[in-house]
C-alpha cells in the first residue's frame, strides 16, 4: 500500500497553517544557516517552521515544530517542543525518504533590548535522531529574531 505523504500535500498543509496563523516572528540562526518563520512565540502554544539555507537543493531540509511555552518572564519565554525534519526536495529530486528524522527542543527567546523590545536572542538545545533511530546528535541553535506580534509586558 502506497503512503499518502506527498510533498504537495505537506506544502498545502504548511501554507494553510501559515495563512491561519499569520506568521508573527522571523529568526535567523547564522551558525547553522537556518531561517525560521513562526507563529507568535509569545503565545502559550506556537509553531516554528525552519528552512536550512546552506545546502544544495537536493539536501535542503525543512522542519515543522509545535512549541509550548512553559515559563514567561518580563523579557523572555522558555519553551519545549519537538517536531519532524523533512527532506522535501531530496524526495522530489533523488526519491529519498521524505521524513529524515525527529527532534525535541528546549530553549529560550530573550528580549534584552529596552529600546528594541521586538528584537530577540534565541538559544535552543535540540536532540535529533534519524528516522530509523540508528544515529543522532545534540544540536544547539543560537540566533536573532524579530517578533512582529510580541506583546509588550
Amino acid at each position: 500500500m502506497k503512503k499518502i505523504c506527498s510533498p504537495a500535500l505537506i506544502t498545502v498543509i504548511i501554507a494553510l497553517f501559515s495563512l491561519k496563523s499569520n506568521a508573527q516572528s522571523i529568526s535567523y540562526y547564522p551558525f547553522n544557516s537556518i531561517l525560521s518563520v513562526a507563529t507568535n512565540p509569545s503565545n502559550a502554544l506556537w509553531a516554528d517552521f525552519r528552512l536550512q539555507m546552506n545546502s544544495a537543493t537536493s539536501t535542503l531540509n525543512t522542519e515543522v515544530a509545535p512549541m509550548i511555552n512553559v515559563a514567561f518572564t518580563r523579557n523572555a519565554n522558555f519553551y519545549v517542543g519537538g517536531g519532524v525534519n523533512f527532506g522535501v526536495l531530496g524526495y522530489v529530486v533523488n526519491k529519498d525518504k521524505i521524513v529524515k528524522g525527529f527532534f525535541g527542543s528546549i530553549g529560550t527567546r530573550a528580549y534584552p533590548f529596552e529600546k528594541a523590545q521586538r528584537v530577540g536572542i534565541n538559544f535552543e538545545l535540540s536532540p535529533y535522531v534519524d528516522r530509523n533511530g540508528e544515529s543522532g546528535l545534540l544540536r544547539a541553535w543560537f540566533g536573532v529574531s524579530y517578533n512582529f506580534g510580541r506583546s509588550n509586558n
